[in-house]
């Protein structure tokens, strides 16, 4: 298989998945939602999982508003910073890390955006709130999130999140579900989400929003937005 290609006749199976790198931005619903999914099906798989970032905050920058990385706190770009941070000292912690903010904001409806509320998420992962302030002054960390950002973009063309990078080398948008699936059906996804991936020259599958669609997102982004203190775009 060749670097970003694959046969038009291959289909990928779930023995096929070396790698899922998983990108993210922790503010998302629609990414948190699908890193629950993805979990459950990497615990009866044999593929690497790697979460990885993408601000949405730089995506939808508004002209003459100011990078994330050049305010001293930003909403999601400083919170995957300080997961950066954390990646390097334990990428399950990492994991652990993204799954306490991304609870509290997406399940819960708390707020996230404060350095003492990341401070809180640190702790509750067993390491020591001092490294909030070590993320804020982080130019390495602000420089490995602004990489992982710009390396979807430049590579794939990425724009949002969740996106998914199959064997280092097949993009994928989505899925965007809520609530996530999980056993059989996590499956059942997981293979849905392959044979899309196999298909090269096909861009969108979407579901149109009906009403009783609309009702049943609004309640369960309820607790986002509620937490959220940001304009989503």
């Amino acid at each position: 298989m060749k670097e970003g290609k694959h046969s038009k006749k291959s289909k990928l199976r779930r023995e096929d998945v070396t790698s899922v790198d998983f990108f993210y931005d922790p503010l998302c619903p629609f990414a948190f939602a699908a890193s629950l999914w993805i979990r459950e099906v990497a615990r009866s798989s044999s593929f690497r999982l790697d979460f990885r970032f993408f601000s949405l905050e730089e995506a939808n920058l508004e002209e003459g508003k100011h990078h994330p990385w050049e305010r001293d706190w930003s909403y999601g770009f400083s919170l995957m910073k300080l997961a950066w941070l954390i990646k390097q000292q334990d990428p399950a912690l990492a994991d652990r890390f993204y799954l306490e903010v991304g609870s509290a904001l997406h399940l819960h409806g708390e707020k996230i955006h404060k350095p003492g509320h990341a401070a809180r998420f640190v702790e509750a992962i067993g390491l020591d709130a001092s490294l909030v302030e070590q993320s804020v002054h982080s130019k390495e960390a602000e420089e490995a999130v602004r990489s992982d950002h710009t390396y979807l973009v430049d590579r794939f063309g990425g724009f949002g999140v969740p996106t998914l990078v199959l064997n280092g080398s097949i993009p994928v948008f989505g899925p965007v579900v809520v609530p996530a699936p999980t056993k059989n059906q996590a499956l059942d996804l997981f293979d849905a989400v392959l044979a899309f991936a196999s298909m090269p020259n096909l861009l969108e599958l979407k579901r149109p929003r009906d009403k009783a669609m609309n009702e049943h997102l609004a309640k369960e982004l309820a607790p986002y937005l509620k937490g959220r203190v940001w304009r989503s775009v």
